[in-house]
């Protein structure tokens, strides 16, 4: 019984860890052998592009500021819309990556609440409003 539980978890964690790099709204074939052009290095993996962060005078009440803390230590800040989707946290990260990391290494997000951590999935299609992220810090792990 304590194999299978055993199993069961390591399955889930592999699908957790994998999950942020899976494009489900991408086609599997392509007609006549044509191959999707590239816009941004983020869409090669699956991460929405990167907007313009909005500028920090601008009404508060629509911006939400998260500091993001990279696996070398240093802390960056951000500003997003409040309305715009979490899935750019994903392009913000993966833009701060050094070339070698970002193909040799997967990540995941994490939040801190009290008394425990709480992972961020990028199948989330939520606002930053919806999702409770605004004024907070964002861990990126290496998996």
């Amino acid at each position: 019984m304590a194999k299978r539980l055993f199993a069961v978890l390591e399955c889930q964690s592999l699908l957790e860890n994998l999950y942020p790099f899976v494009d489900p709204k991408r086609p599997k074939n392509f007609p006549d052998g044509e191959s999707p052009t590239c816009p941004s290095p983020n869409s090669v993996i699956g991460f929405p592009e990167l907007t313009e962060e909005p500028k920090s005078d601008s009404d508060r009440s629509v911006l939400c500021r998260l500091c993001v803390r990279l696996p070398d230590g240093r802390k960056v800040q951000r500003n997003f819309l409040r309305s715009e989707s979490v899935q750019l946290l994903w392009s913000f990260c993966y833009s701060l990556m050094d070339e070698s990391e970002r193909r040799e290494r997967s990540f995941k997000l994490i939040q801190a609440v009290p008394g425990e951590y709480k992972s961020l999935y990028y199948g989330s299609e939520t606002s930053f409003e919806d999702s409770g992220l605004a004024n907070s810090l964002i861990s990126v792990i290496w998996v």
